[in-house]
């Protein structure tokens, strides 16, 4: 049934498009009728009609006064106005208020059955958009992270407008950075007997690492997996900060995967600013540096890791780190000299002078100390390694003096 209310100062004009609508149509139901505005726009309320007819002359509140105030309320009606008045004025203030119909009294049959069809078809169509629109906003509230991600990796490939991007964040609620630091991680499968992982349990795995990511950095952190299974972070924080947590990231992605993952950190700056580095500049880069990175040989990698684990002994060698690889020194040198340009020697210094870096930040920890956290015997070789890397001494450094 369609419900229709009817307001009119004349009661026999009420009677009169009452009997024509009942006469008319089975499916239409006055609920009520009003003779002045007032009365009106309390009946509407109460009632929730789907069609009014509305006179433009009534008492209190004239037709256009009641219009302007059911515009205000959330309900989905029709408004067909029925006038003995044809005035420009009047019809230029009807369709800005968006009335469905203006008819003129004396209204006749043939018109009244046409704007009721004409009615009821819309306000069926009206009904059907809403029901799609309801359902549509469950499925995006049920796949809302879905489409996130999506969004968020379209986002990055900069294939979206400015506009796109205004427009789909405020739609799924994501307020995206204007600057980050870009975080790139992929697993790089250790060399097994049984061949390399089955898909469906790398999934497991790559999900997993997304997990860790966002118990490490925070539920809300944009964290997205790509279509080449690298898991994309953007830290809107200091990038130091989250060098800070790299080494816990690895070691907790490790232990829960047994796989080696490997890294790329690149910020970004003000993409707002001329000339600074997008974030999608600095996603391409990164990306570029885990290719880079995932051609070295796999026992470069895990050499690597080694070494980040066990820099702290004195005692660690090349023919150690062999010995765990299970392959012979001279060819594990060979590699790390081609991935990294450094010997073994080299490079392990390079990795206690960046521990050592981090340690220096904090004035309680004596240089001493230092050096014996990150695998010197005493302070004078940690000192003279130090210099022979960075130009300047631990104390220099400590003091704020700058690299050369």
């Amino acid at each position: 049934m369609w419900k229709v209310l009817i307001a009119d100062d004349e009661p026999k004009i009420r009677r009169g498009i009452r009997s024509v609508l009942e006469r008319l149509d089975s499916e239409i139901e006055v609920v009520a009728e009003a003779g002045d505005g007032e009365a009106a726009l309390a009946l509407a309320e109460e009632t929730i009609p789907d069609i009014l007819f509305i006179d433009i002359r009534m008492p209190f509140l004239n037709g256009l006064e009641l219009i302007e105030k059911l515009s205000g309320l959330p309900h989905d009606w029709i408004i067909i106005i029925v006038s003995g008045h044809d005035e420009f004025e009047y019809a230029r203030k009807a369709v800005s208020l968006k009335v469905f119909e203006y008819l003129l009294k004396p209204v006749q049959e043939a018109e009244i059955k046409r704007t009721l069809e004409h009615a009821k078809n819309e306000l069926a169509l009206r009904r059907e958009t809403n029901r799609y629109i309801n359902w549509a906003r469950e499925k995006i509230t049920e796949h809302r992270s879905t489409l996130q991600e999506q969004f968020i990796l379209e986002w990055l490939s900069s294939s979206l407008s400015k506009t796109d991007i205004e427009d789909c964040s405020k739609f799924l609620g994501l307020t995206l950075p204007e600057k980050a630091v870009v975080l790139a991680i992929r697993l790089e499968e250790k060399v097994l007997s049984v061949g390399s992982l089955q898909a469906g349990y790398r999934t497991i795995l790559i999900y997993s690492v997304q997990s860790i990511i966002q118990e490490q950095l925070g539920k809300d952190i944009i964290c997205v997996i790509d279509r080449d299974d690298t898991i994309i972070t953007l830290y809107p924080g200091d990038l130091q900060v989250l060098q800070n947590k790299i080494l816990g990231i690895e070691a907790a992605i490790e232990a829960t995967t047994h796989q080696h993952p490997i890294i790329a950190v690149v910020p970004s700056g003000n993409y707002r600013k001329e000339g600074h580095r997008t974030i999608q500049e600095s996603y391409e880069e990164a990306l570029s540096e885990l290719t880079k990175k995932g051609n070295y040989q796999t026992f470069v990698l895990l050499a690597q890791g080694y070494i980040e684990k066990n820099y702290q002994y004195p005692d660690l060698s090349l023919e150690e780190t062999a010995s765990e690889l299970e392959i012979s020194p001279g060819y594990l040198s060979r590699l790390l000299k081609q991935a990294t340009g450094y010997s073994f020697v080299e490079y392990v210094s390079r990795v206690r002078i960046q521990h050592a870096l981090q340690l220096l930040t904090d004035p309680a920890i004596k240089i001493y100390e230092i050096a014996e956290k990150v695998g010197y015997r005493s302070q004078h070789y940690f000192s003279r390694a130090f210099k022979q890397i960075l130009g300047i001494s631990p104390i220099e450094y400590r003091k704020g003096g700058s690299l050369p």
